[in-house]
């Protein structure tokens, strides 16, 4: 009976490594469980002729209500629902980006709605779990949820652009690609939405790119290096970039982040999470630096 659960496992598992772009930029808990579990969703759905954005849209109707239910975090039980729901979002998260790739659907639009509906999950987590510690601390509170917000979308997009350059510069996937400064920013389309998302976007991206130590010029050398020395440039990248990854993400990784909420909210302690995202924060002073020495290490000794 293990043995066939095991090989169960293995098979569904290797399903899910080839629907991946590059294993080195993805984490466990993604492989094992968000991934793992979203493929069975992802064939779920293009069974029933679903599109990516559709089960976007489902992933944001349970991910917003399940942050609403932490306004109840006084009770265990609706708080575990609200958990629930707002893992099942992630898992959901997963699964569009996998019957994208599937249905060869994937854009650019598309990536920038996935985006938002995470932060807006995230947005509903942090209001729900807020408004539940008011009468214990009063309206004062709605401070600290804004800095630990504020903390947690800059340090969620530190990640995102360390994991997005790994991708662009060691697996020659354009599905990574950062640009160099905003000003390469173009809209998807001429509708309203398309314009709405253009300016997330150029909010979003302009952080990404003044929150990073790594500048311009140094960004075109190492594409100039992964294009002409791929064969000296990739190992290195990788054997000290791999590594970094690992604390990018969890320091502002959305995995970090929605399981510390989760856990919090069951033990009705959501301003532990509040205070702990906030602390954390300092963890970017000795990635930064540790960042930095690396990419001036890797450009010293290719060029």
């Amino acid at each position: 009976m293990l043995g066939y659960l095991k090989r169960r496992y293995n098979n569904h598992l290797n399903k899910v490594l080839s629907t991946i772009k590059l294993i080195d930029v993805e984490e466990r808990y993604d492989l094992h469980f968000s991934r793992f579990y979203g493929l069975y969703f992802a064939n779920a759905a293009k069974w029933m002729k679903m599109t990516p954005t559709q089960v976007s849209i489902i992933s944001l109707v349970l991910g917003v209500f399940g942050g609403a239910l932490f306004y109840y975090q006084g009770n265990f039980w609706i708080a575990a629902l609200g958990g629930f729901l707002v893992t099942w979002a992630g898992v959901l998260d997963s699964a569009d980006g996998q019957l994208a790739r599937m249905t060869g659907q994937s854009s650019e639009l598309g990536r920038q709605i996935d985006g938002l509906i995470d932060n807006l999950v995230f947005i509903s987590c942090y209001i729900g779990g807020t408004l539940y510690l008011i009468p214990q601390y009063g309206y004062w509170v709605f401070i600290l949820m804004v800095a630990a917000g504020l903390a947690h979308s800059y340090k969620a997009g530190l990640y995102e652009f360390y994991k997005s350059e790994y991708l662009y510069l060691v697996g020659k996937s354009d599905a990574g690609h950062i640009p160099l400064s905003i000003d390469e920013i173009k809209p998807t389309g001429s509708k309203w939405h398309h314009k709405i998302m253009h300016y997330i976007n150029l909010d979003y991206t302009g952080k990404q790119i003044r929150s990073t130590t790594r500048s311009a010029e140094d960004r075109k050398r190492m594409r100039e290096l992964s294009r002409n020395q791929a064969d000296k440039f990739d190992p290195l990248y990788s054997k000290w970039n791999f590594e970094m990854l690992f604390w990018w993400a969890w320091l502002g990784g959305s995995n970090t982040h929605r399981n510390a909420m989760v856990i919090s909210a069951l033990f009705g302690r959501f301003d532990i999470y509040l205070a702990a995202s906030l602390i954390w924060t300092i963890g970017y002073l000795p990635l930064n630096i540790m960042q930095r020495r690396y990419d001036q290490k890797l450009l010293k000794e290719l060029t």
